[in-house]
């Protein structure tokens, strides 16, 4: 993991966190209120981690990682049962780790070997207002994603973890990858599917759960990076290949 100073005007040092852990990283995000960095890892067998900076909003000064241990659940796939209904609250607990820069590759094993709870595909995460959500890409009976909602407690009670929604349909969305909160509590989710005839859409969710097409790429690509301007009024969503970055507004 790479810091980078939004307000950055030229090339900076490049610095590794190397606290943060070394393995397949896909995503992360930071809770403002504890600066607690959350990450995803790119693999169909792994596992949430959270980094306890000891320094607040100084990541070069260490701190502690952590594998998410959800109660009385080892594997939130639901590839061959139903282990995690969606919208059940689970208490989680977090494992400590070490040997963090894992030059064997093997964190999420070892983490997983001590309790932590699997996740298949753990990509985009993004911070709501005091819940985060991220993609798990193939998660799910029909293999087509979930998305799961972290609640942190904020050291006043346990951090909670629900399934948010689990894709039933290719309709519903199909490999949820890169996802935001959107201003008005919707989730707009990035898919990343890649097959000869389907081409990949920007799909919406309600704070219900309902989940409605929101726009479709005419292209066989990745949309990925979706965010929003200060006001909220123009969403930008980057093309993978050809490489396009597009500016959206609407209703």
């Amino acid at each position: 993991m790479f810091e980078v100073p939004a307000a950055a005007t030229g090339l900076i040092e490049a610095e590794p966190l190397t606290a943060l852990g070394r393995f397949n990283h896909e995503a992360a995000c930071v809770d403002p209120r504890s600066g607690t960095v959350y990450q995803t890892e790119d693999r169909g067998d792994s596992v949430l981690y959270r980094f306890l900076p000891t320094k607040p909003g100084d990541l070069q000064a260490g701190g502690r990682l952590q594998a998410m241990q959800i109660e009385g659940l080892t594997d939130t796939r639901n590839w061959t049962t139903k282990a995690m209904p969606v919208g059940q609250p689970f208490e989680v607990n977090w494992i400590e780790l070490d040997d963090v820069n894992a030059p064997e590759d093997d964190l999420r094993n070892r983490a997983a070997a001590a309790g932590a709870s699997l996740i298949a595909w753990g990509e985009g995460i993004h911070m709501g207002t005091g819940d985060l959500y991220f993609c798990a890409t193939s998660g799910g009976k029909k293999k087509l994603g979930q998305i799961l909602k972290l609640t942190p407690g904020q050291g006043k009670t346990k951090d909670t973890l629900e399934l948010f929604f689990e894709s039933e349909s290719e309709e519903q969305f199909n490999y949820g990858d890169n996802l935001v909160v959107a201003p008005n509590g919707h989730l707009v989710i990035c898919e990343d599917q890649y097959t000869e005839v389907v081409n990949n859409h920007l799909r919406g969710i309600t704070p219900d759960g309902i989940a409605y097409e929101l726009g479709h790429l005419r292209m066989q690509t990745e949309p990925a990076g979706a965010c929003f301007s200060p006001d909220g009024k123009w969403m930008f969503v980057n093309a993978y290949s050809p490489t396009l970055t597009l500016a959206i507004t609407g209703p």
